[in-house]
């Protein structure tokens, strides 16, 4: 039935009709994206390869003689995308000898390494393999390709070809049995079995480098958070994995993007001790559909295969040996030693403030932390606001220079010293590292100079007023929500008896408003402000009540905590209309 749609919709794109063109590709865009990803180990390549397919398919569709061979035609052409980019981006890589050293040292050399060593890897895989499967039938060689080198099952390999998955069983065994007389061959270099499968566990048994044992949940939230610092662009298919140790009895996790990095220790059994490379994307999607109540063995061979095993669930995978992989440095144990909580607190009050996604001025694309000898002042802003702490002064080396963390190790460190009592922080060179008892995050600074925060603060003031922190945030939230949509802006008429809160509705035009009493007050204003930007800084203040300082109706808000010394939030005043 499949054959036949695809021939009815392939004589109709070639009548010219367009829609009908658009059925195939929806009917396997999915497909096609999802091998192109397991091929290549990049979600945006894949993209990228996935329309070059439905492009040349397009442009030489007249020219499949078996309109009934469509799906295998399709991924010949995939697959040739994909051989063609490994090819081209191993092309373009220069001997290590003729690499300028300036060049070296603007990329980091670990990641350069890692880089080179993952494009040779494919490339000597892949044409090993084209040579092995030669031996096999077409339509044998692209299942048994599917099957161990993409992982698909049998069901998923019947859909993607439109073939009965019968068929797909009988193939695969007839290859298995063809291929046994090179199976030395294969096990040697490739580490992957052809016989039966009670022969895969025979030479796993005889091979084992590292076998350990974790709690499913414990093992499946320590990866979820490592996964979230590999960066999702990065094309180093090197730094797509992590990194697993096993040494004595504690087993450390690692993941980096080269510009962040994460050890953790993971709680487990170590039956023997050992490191492997897997996967971070397919490990995890491994783990977290097997049931939490049993545990998860992991064991290592000496090619450098996986195996993951839960009760009577079984998944193998490939992984790499760790030589080339930048492992992040150890804090020192005599480092500078915060509160949690403390600094908890000081990212909690500015992270806010900075930008919401990358800008152009690259230092605003973190917090900046300005040392002096009795204070740490801690400041974020998008040049919309500002927002400024202090905490106990971070005494870090002999140099007095400030520095700017990235929003993106911001976020991992609130996350993963969210409950840590003590957190030990040391800087070397361009790099900045935090850790607890389990747990290293090493991130490199941003290169860049923050601006002079000092000239946006007003140094003095025309009034102020002081009014309750939820009556204000609540009744902007409420006014805010009432408004036009489309303007996000609230007036603040302020005297020293009250603050009357307005906007304009949507429909009518016509103002809505509220009015609180002040606490105490001095001065009169009529001001525009962000309402999203008030509230936000409103509920980042931790106080029950908050001072609202003025100039004039075009110079910054600035607002306080009452009680609290060295919390600064700066709102830029907004035009209004008249």
């Amino acid at each position: 039935m499949m054959r036949n749609d695809d021939v009815a919709l392939i004589q109709r794109t070639l009548s010219g009709d367009e829609n009908a063109f658009a059925s195939l590709v929806r009917k396997y865009q999915q497909q096609v994206h999802a091998f192109a990803r397991r091929k290549i180990g990049d979600f945006q390549i894949a993209e990228d390869i996935t329309q070059e397919t439905f492009l040349q398919v397009y442009q030489k569709l007249e020219t499949l003689d078996d309109p009934t061979l469509f799906s295998q035609w399709l991924y010949t052409i995939a697959n040739r995308l994909c051989i063609a980019w490994f090819r081209k981006n191993r092309l373009q890589t220069e001997p290590l000898e003729d690499v300028c050293i300036l060049g070296i040292e603007r990329e980091p050399y670990s990641r350069y390494v890692a880089s080179e060593h993952a494009k040779v890897a494919a490339e000597a895989q892949r044409d090993l393999v084209e040579k092995l499967l030669t031996k096999l039938k077409e339509s044998d060689r692209k299942v048994i390709t599917l099957h161990y080198f993409e992982e698909m099952t049998s069901s998923e390999i019947s859909e993607f070809l439109g073939v009965s998955e019968n068929t797909i069983k009988s193939r695969i065994r007839r290859a298995r049995q063809q291929l046994k007389k090179y199976e030395s061959i294969i096990r040697e270099v490739l580490g992957i079995p052809i016989g039966a499968e009670d022969r895969y566990t025979e030479h796993l048994n005889g091979g084992i480098r590292m076998k350990l044992t974790f709690d499913r949940d414990n093992l499946l939230s320590s990866l979820q958070a490592l996964q979230s610092v590999i960066s999702k662009r990065d094309t180093a298919p090197l730094l797509s994995n992590i990194l697993i140790q096993a040494e004595g009895s504690t087993i450390e996790c690692m993941a980096t993007d080269a510009e962040m990095g994460i050890r953790m220790k993971v709680a487990g059994s170590v039956k023997e001790a050992g490191s492997i490379l897997i996967p971070a994307e397919k490990l995890v999607d491994i783990v977290k559909t097997w049931p939490a109540e049993q545990p998860i063995d992991l064991a290592t061979t000496k090619d450098d295969h996986v195996e993951i095993t839960c009760g009577d669930r079984r998944r193998k995978i490939v992984g790499f040996p760790d030589k080339a992989f930048p492992q992040p440095p150890a804090v020192d144990t005599e480092a500078f030693a915060i509160d949690g909580k403390a600094l908890r607190s000081v990212l909690h009050k500015t992270t806010f403030a900075a930008p919401t996604e990358e800008v152009r001025q690259t230092c605003l694309n973190g917090l900046y932390f300005n040392l002096f000898e009795d204070r740490t002042e801690v400041v974020a802003t998008d040049g919309i606001q500002l927002a400024l702490t202090h905490c106990e002064p971070l005494k870090l080396s002999e140099d007095k220079d400030g520095f700017i963390v990235p929003l993106k190790a911001i976020k991992e460190i609130e996350r993963t010293f969210a409950n840590a009592p003590e957190i030990r922080i040391s800087r070397i060179e361009d790099q900045i590292l935090l850790a607890d008892a389990d747990t290293t995050l090493t991130t490199r600074l941003v290169d860049a100079k923050y601006p002079e925060y000092d000239s946006i603060i007003p140094e003095s003031f025309e009034g102020h007023v002081v009014v309750p922190k939820t009556s204000i945030m609540d009744t902007t939230r409420d006014i805010f929500a009432r408004a036009n949509p489309k303007k996000d802006l609230v007036c603040l008429e302020i005297n020293p008896q009250q603050i009357r809160i307005s906007a304009k509705t949507s429909k009518t035009d016509d103002e809505i408003d509220e009015t609180l009493a002040a606490e105490s007050g001095t001065g009169s204003v009529r001001i525009g402000v962000n309402a999203e930007v008030l509230i936000e800084t409103l509920s980042h203040i931790e106080t029950e009540s908050v001072s609202i300082a003025f100039t004039s109706a075009i110079e910054p808000l600035v607002v306080k905590p009452i009680g609290e010394e060295g919390h600064i939030c700066v709102l830029c005043a907004m035009k209004m209309d008249s």
